[in-house]
């Protein structure tokens, strides 16, 4: 007999293990629901007006009405190809498709090229597409100790501007613009250090599409955005449950700018709540500028009846398709590396020394205990 005794006992004895660790996890998950659940908990009406200043009259149905004119949509995408440490080798693409009612018309790639991240060499990119394209003569600065990350995720930004600026141009009176993400950023510390850089873009682009005529919309797909005491609630989630209440078995929208949750923001424009369809997921936070804010009804109803497809119902179609053609798939992520790799291999490099800069995190994946 084994010092544990008998092959059943020991096995017995691990089972008691198992089950009793099993269940410190299980616990430590239903603890963390149980906190969760907090966020999702009904809306008070009176609460939430206290806190937000927003109430029940301020939800406003959106009538989806059709239209002749033409649907832009923009999106972009980055991943990373090689990490050095100190540099990094993403692939970037950007671009806009067009419909026109439900028929898609065509994707516009207005960028798909691999894009080096390094402290020391990234303005010489970054001025060439704002001073080529935007005009802007003041050379784009990050501080000193900005994460590469962040670089990449600005010069993509930047792509996805020249995508919008590219599709304002060609966007003619009462045709509809839209961009997944944010125009009114000045909330977001993130953004905070290049916030005067991107505005002036943004600006130039307003620019463009009061010009010709066009609606942009922003169109933001998540949210920071919080209110309450004592638990931080999401603004969104909770304006969509209370909005749906409200306004039942119709799509709506609401206005936060102007309310307590968001004070007037120091830029051109308006921000909302809108849903697009009453069977959706999701409402979504929607920035508009000026021109477009008001007639704001106008423009949501024409967006509203182009978010109805089975495919991506409440959320406008164009920006589902751009999302997709946009989208980097791992496949090509990977076949660039590889070509990458063999690149370096016909300059000299061994394999040894390019398994070398690898991050040591992509080494221990590769491995397998014996």
């Amino acid at each position: 007999m084994g010092p544990f005794g008998t092959v059943p006992l020991k096995i017995g004895i691990y089972l008691h293990l198992l089950f009793h660790f099993e269940m410190i996890e299980r616990e430590k998950v239903a603890e963390a629901a149980r906190a969760i659940k907090e966020y999702f908990s009904p809306v008070d009406p009176g609460e939430f007006e206290v806190e937000t200043g927003i109430g029940a009259g301020d939800f406003r149905e959106i009538v989806p009405q059709d239209f002749d004119g033409q649907i832009f949509a923009i999106d972009g995408s980055n991943v990373v190809v090689f990490d050095l440490g100190n540099i990094s080798l993403n692939q970037i693409k950007a671009g806009y498709v067009v419909y026109r009612g439900t028929e898609w018309q065509r994707t516009v790639i207005t960028y798909d090229d691999l894009f080096t991240a390094d402290r020391e060499n990234y303005r010489q990119q970054f001025n060439r597409y704002r001073k080529g394209i935007f005009g802007l003569e003041e050379s784009f600065e990050l501080k000193s100790e900005e994460e590469l990350d962040r670089i990449s995720t600005f010069f993509r930004d930047l792509q996805e501007h020249v995508a919008l600026y590219e599709a304002a141009k060609e966007a003619k009176e009462g045709d509809v613009v839209l961009y997944d993400g944010g125009f009114s950023l000045w909330r977001e510390p993130y953004y905070r250090e290049v916030l005067k850089r991107i505005r002036e873009v943004l600006n130039r682009i307003f620019e463009r599409a009061e010009e010709s005529g066009a609606d942009l919309l922003a169109v933001s797909k998540s949210s920071k955005l919080s209110w309450g005491r004592g638990i931080s609630r999401p603004l969104i989630g909770s304006a969509d449950r209370f909005g749906s209440e409200t306004v039942p078995d119709k799509p709506w929208c609401v206005r936060l700018s102007g309310k307590k949750v968001m004070p007037e923001e120091p830029w051109h424009g308006k921000t909302y709540v809108a849903k697009f369809h009453p069977l959706a997921t999701h409402a979504f936070r929607i920035d508009a500028p000026d021109c477009t804010a008001e007639h704001i009804d106008e423009v949501l109803g024409r967006v509203a009846m182009y978010a109805r497809s089975s495919e991506s119902l409440g959320y406008p179609h164009a920006l589902f398709r751009a999302h997709q053609d946009l989208k980097i798939p791992v496949q090509e992520r990977n076949f660039n590396r590889l070509t990458l790799f063999e690149g370096l291999r016909v300059e000299g490099l061994t394999e040894q020394e390019i398994r070398g800069a690898l991050d040591y995190h992509e080494i221990l994946d590769g491995l397998r205990r014996r």
